[in-house]
């Protein structure tokens, strides 16, 4: 295969599209199954891993090596990423410890240098993911959400379908869809209004998920009695989503920062 460079190594139970570039000096393991048209620059190592087609891993980026778990005893486990993902330097996505449950990333994200995905976690598409942020085991997040740089998520967290979190946050519970969340303690400060046009929400239902968050998180209520309230209008699907997100909860929701300002601007 013309497109692998000499001083690759390769697995001989490798499954390789030959359209696939692979660069110098890299390591493809064993049990691992490439599919069309990816560039796998220098330097990088997949083992028990299935990538899709048109993907790009700039460098140095490790894929489906062990979990950073210590009851992980040597299983068979694997790493599934699908179509269209940019993976830049050292990007690191460990394997799941779950035999039939495989760690996943979608379509068309984004991770950016020294992000780590650890064991367990299953990402959407259309994520983006920046620098120097890690997230433990069991995290999930919903598509086009966005977590900026030198973040902590803690492990079984979750973030919500279009969620923003700010630079520098520790994300220790859930973070609602929509919402935006910041501090070393994260804290709702507000709704992702930019997010919500840019994906085509209409105005309506960003007015509707606007009172739904305020009825969640700034009217005082029990989290509960809140859902029950919304629930009973008939909500629109961005604000059913919202309630199902937070009624699916096992670590909590991030709390609302008290002093957040209200956006008014819809």
């Amino acid at each position: 295969m013309t497109n692998i460079h000499p001083t690759a190594v390769v697995d001989p139970s490798a499954k390789i599209d030959p359209s696939t570039v692979i660069g110098p000096y890299t390591v493809i393991g064993k049990d691992v199954v490439i599919g069309k048209n990816n560039h796998i620059g220098p330097f990088c190592v997949i083992e028990n891993a299935t990538l899709g087609d048109n993907n790009e891993l700039v460098a140095s980026v490790f894929i489906g090596v062990k979990p950073q778990d210590l009851s992980y005893k040597d299983e068979p486990t694997r790493v599934v990423i699908g179509n269209g993902n940019k993976l830049r330097e050292c990007v690191t996505i460990h394997r799941s410890t779950d035999v039939k449950v495989p760690t996943t990333v979608g379509n068309n994200c984004l991770l950016m240098a020294n992000s780590h995905v650890a064991h367990d976690c299953h990402l959407g598409s259309n994520i983006i993911i920046a620098n120097s942020t890690a997230m433990a085991g069991h995290i999930v997040i919903e598509d086009k959400a966005v977590v900026s740089a030198l973040i902590g998520v803690h492990q079984f967290s979750r973030i919500g379908t279009m969620a923003m979190i700010s630079g520098l946050s520790g994300v220790h519970q859930d973070v609602p869809p929509y919402c935006m969340a910041q501090g070393e303690r994260a804290r709702l400060v507000g709704l992702n209004l930019v997010g919500m046009r840019r994906n085509g929400i209409p105005r309506e239902n960003i007015l509707a998920v606007k009172r739904a968050f305020k009825v969640l998180f700034r009217s005082g209520k029990l989290l509960k009695d809140a859902i029950q309230e919304l629930e009973a209008t008939h909500p629109c699907a961005e604000v059913q989503h919202l309630v199902d997100f937070c009624k699916a909860s096992t670590r909590g929701i991030v709390a609302a920062k008290r002093s957040m300002r209200e956006n008014d601007d819809e």
